[in-house]
Parts: structure tokens; sequence; C-alpha cells
């Protein structure tokens, strides 16, 4: 994949000239022609840096932003050129929006940066900032593009937004391997709750393995000597499910979902179905089987009603690069507790 973003001086004097002339009427000109009238009248004396115009900069002290790492985890606000907030991760902003909604996330998120995945824009803005640190930009329309050009005359060639915006992103980190930061993070947090416990093994499947890591903590004292439960039975759970900072985002539990501000008039919060089968993949909760494989290892070890459990693991076992809505961000380990309680 390739990290970086092409924007040479020669390019920048493409555009530049390009501007001037003012010769044809594609969409990229007619963006280019009103960002310059609009820089001129708002930020007069700002100059491009590798084709973005930067407003603010406060410098942080951690690690440099290195192109090479796929992964960075920031918070963004994105604004239009007069101003509107078409989208943020800040909650501060969302509450002074009106648009806050209780149980969903706000906060750094990660994402993959680069060729395909990125915009140009933002790769150019993220390029010299430092951990800890917060640029405001504004990002012409050819630049907003996830595809990546030799010149500037391409980008405007190539431009079908009409639209420049401005960008405020804070750098939070940034990582190479999300997978091995993800499980480095979850044994952190087990370690810091629960002390020194190795990660399970569910997967019963021949030949199959399982990506990221996954804990299964239950205290089985209680049940020894007692008849577990058949595989092919129904049986009924409560369970709750947290992110590592704390927050819940659901829950069978009406008290639990009101402390939470998670609830919902139209849920019935009660023990939900569950049946169970020889293969942990093909357990369902009701009638859906579209349960994340991490939810349905842990059901699979759990063995007699009335047994708790608490369930761990990384997102290759959860929502992976998706994410769950505005609720669960990508690459989340995830936590639930479980009880497998009477009809």
């Amino acid at each position: 994949m390739n990290r970086h973003l092409l924007l040479p001086l020669a390019a920048l004097c493409l555009m530049a000239a390009a501007c001037a002339q003012g010769t044809t009427d594609s969409t990229g000109q007619a963006a280019s022609e009103y960002l310059s009238l609009w820089m001129e009248k708002y930020h007069p004396g700002i100059t491009a840096t590798d084709g973005i115009y930067i407003l603010e900069d406060t410098p942080g002290s951690g690690d440099l932003f290195d192109s090479e790492n796929d992964y960075v985890y920031a918070s963004s606000t994105i604004r239009s050129l007069s101003g509107a907030i078409s989208s943020s991760t800040e909650e501060s902003i969302a509450k002074q929006l009106g648009t806050y909604v209780l149980g969903n996330y706000y906060g750094p998120k990660y994402q993959i940066v680069g060729e395909g995945y990125s915009y140009a824009g933002v790769d150019a803005l993220l390029k010299g900032m430092r951990i800890g640190g917060t640029r405001t930009a504004v990002i012409p329309a050819w630049l907003l593009t996830t595809a990546r050009y030799g010149t500037g005359q391409e980008y405007l060639d190539a431009c079908s937004k009409s639209t420049s915006l401005i960008y405020t992103v804070t750098l939070k980190g940034q990582t190479d391997d999300i997978d091995q930061h993800e499980q480095d993070s979850l044994s952190r947090y087990v370690q810091r709750v629960y002390g020194d416990i190795e990660p399970t093994l569910y997967i019963t499947e021949e030949d199959e393995e399982m990506e990221g890591i996954f804990y299964f903590l239950s205290d089985t004292a209680p049940f020894e000597g007692k008849t577990e439960f058949p595989r092919d039975t129904t049986l009924h759970l409560d369970y709750t499910g947290r992110l590592l900072n704390g927050q819940i985002f659901d829950t069978t539990d009406e008290i639990v979902a009101k402390d939470a501000g998670i609830y919902k008039e139209s849920k019935t919060y009660d023990p939900v179905s569950i049946t169970y089968a020889e293969k942990y993949t093909d357990i369902k909760m009701g009638d859906s089987s579209s349960l994340v494989n991490g939810f349905k290892g842990g059901l699979s070890l759990m063995r007699w009603v009335g047994q708790k459990a608490i369930i761990l693991f990384t997102s290759p076992q959860g929502y992976g690069a998706d994410g769950n809505g505005n609720v669960i961000p990508a690459y989340s380990p995830l936590i639930f507790e479980l009880e497998i309680v009477e009809d």
C-alpha cells in the first residue's frame, strides 16, 4: 500500500497555474477558483502546504506521525467553509449541536490511512504532526479522494467534489499492527482488573484457528457434581456488554440500561432465549444465529443453569474493522457479563 501523498512542488505549481488561467469548467477547476477567492477573503497570506491550508496548529509532544503506520487513533471534526459541522467525534460538540445521544460512543477512533482508505488531504494534514497535537486545515475538494495521483493537475482533473472542507484533527496514537495493539490493550486491562490470567481457546471445530485473543472467567466450583445441560437445549440468558472504557452498549437488565442511559421503551428487558448446538457457531439467540463469534464462544463454554461468566475478546471475534453503528467503534475489544437463568 502506498502510504505517501505525492504532491511535489511541480504539482503545486501546476495547480496554481490552473487556477490563474481559469481555462476549464471542470468540477476541480471551479472548486479551485472558489477556494482561492475564499482563502483570499478569510485567510489572506496562508499558502498551501502539501496541497492543504493549515489554519491552526497546536504541536504535540509525542512521536511524529509515521506514514508507514497503517492506523491512526484520532478524534476529528469536519466543517464546511461556512462553518457548519457535518460530523464530529467530540462529545462536547455533539451536546452543543443537540445531537448528543446517551449510549453512543464519542472519542478517538482507529482508522486506516493511506491510498484506498483515507483522503489524500487527510494524509497531508497528518504529515508533520506529533501525537497529542491538534491541527485545523482546509482540505481542497480535489484532495477529498482516496486515490493518489502524481501531479496536482491530475487531482484537479479527477475531482468529483465541488466543495472543500475544514478538518480539525487531534492525533492520539498510531500503530502498524492493529491486531497486536488490540491484544496488548486487552491484556493490560485483564492484568489490571483480574491479575495473571491466560487467554482461553474455545474454537472446537477441527483445523479452525481463532483470531485475536479471548478470555473466559467463571467460577465452576459451586456446580461440581451437578449435571450439565445438554448441547441441544434452549435456555435463557441475562447479559450486559461493555467497551474497555466501561461504557455499556447493550443489556437485558432494565435498571442497568437506565443507569447507563441506553434504556429504550420499545425494548423488553427480560432474559433472552438461547438455543445451544454441538457447534458454537450454530448457537442462536431467539431465531437469530447472527451473533459475534466471541459471544457465541463464551456461551459454548457455559455448562450449568445459574452459571455466571465474564468473557473478553478482541474485535476479530467481535465487530472488527466496521464496528457497530454509533455504539461500538472499529477495532474495539468487548466485555460481556453472562448468566444462564431459569426458564
